[in-house]
């Protein structure tokens, strides 16, 4: 039997197949303390090993998806290799994050600045409040982007556009989000988080074995040749053959009618 994990700056629900994780400090607008990120990895966690669950959508409660950095923790300082551990820890939880096999979606309700800009990137797929904005901000406070922004801004944007948005660390608003590639889809406010759970209903219902395998190609297909991808795809297609959600797509396909996946 499935029980409610105790968690105090997040909250974790379970909306059909889809878990809902909600960054519940708006009085900070939902900076990424220690707590907070340790608690992002405990849900995915949680959401990963439940065979009830096919996705996962990531928001954050109140006006802000994530004001990035924990300012309170960078004004103490730090020693030079106190300061290199503090953030390998850091980045050690957030590729727990990036390795979960189901489908990610953020809903960016508010702002997303700083390593919260990071933390939307490392999600699969990005559906913003027409009211979002974005920002890299770490220039603002002396520092380079973290959290895996120079690797995936440049993917998505292209290298100048990514030097434009690291050198300024300006705002920009959903709408040019969404025209530059950050951003899959602008909705109106009040509809952000219907949407973003039917989105990921949708891909819960989908074949888990095959979204796994070609998400995790596609991650890795920046840094391989086309000859790796092809060798990556072989193998995964021969896993996803044998599986019944194939057998199922291919009898749906012939009948006219819509598959029913079974998952794992």
């Amino acid at each position: 039997m499935w029980v409610m994990p105790a968690y105090e700056a997040i909250l974790y629900e379970k909306r059909g197949r889809v878990a809902l994780v909600t960054m519940n400090r708006p009085e900070i607008m939902n900076a990424l303390e220690a707590p907070m990120a340790r608690e992002l990895v405990s849900a995915f966690r949680d959401a990963a090993a439940d065979d009830e669950i096919g996705s996962i959508v990531l928001t954050g409660a109140g006006k802000s998806f994530s004001s990035g950095g924990d300012l309170s923790r960078l004004m103490q300082g730090f020693e030079l290799l106190e300061g290199r551990q503090w953030l390998q820890e850091g980045y050690e939880q957030l590729m727990e994050l990036a390795r979960v096999k189901k489908p990610v979606i953020a809903a960016v309700n508010g702002y997303a600045v700083g390593a919260g800009f990071s933390l939307a990137l490392l999600c699969d797929l990005i559906i913003a409040a027409d009211t979002a904005k974005f920002g890299m901000a770490f220039v603002k406070v002396g520092l380079v982007p973290d959290c895996g922004a120079l690797y995936f801004l440049p993917r998505l944007v292209g290298l100048q556009k990514a030097k434009e948005l690291v050198f300024t660390g300006e705002n920009i608003d959903a709408a040019e989000a969404y025209r530059i590639g950050i951003v899959n889809r602008v909705v109106p406010a009040a509809e952000l988080l219907p949407a973003a759970l039917q989105l990921g209903q949708q891909l819960a219902e989908g074949p888990a074995v095959a979204l796994a395998q070609a998400k995790e190609i596609l991650n890795a297909s920046s840094s391989l040749s086309l000859e790796q991808v092809m060798e990556l795809e072989i193998y995964a297609q021969s896993l996803c053959l044998q599986t019944e959600d194939h057998k199922e797509g291919v009898i749906a396909f012939l009948e006219r009618r819509r598959p029913v996946f079974k998952g794992w």
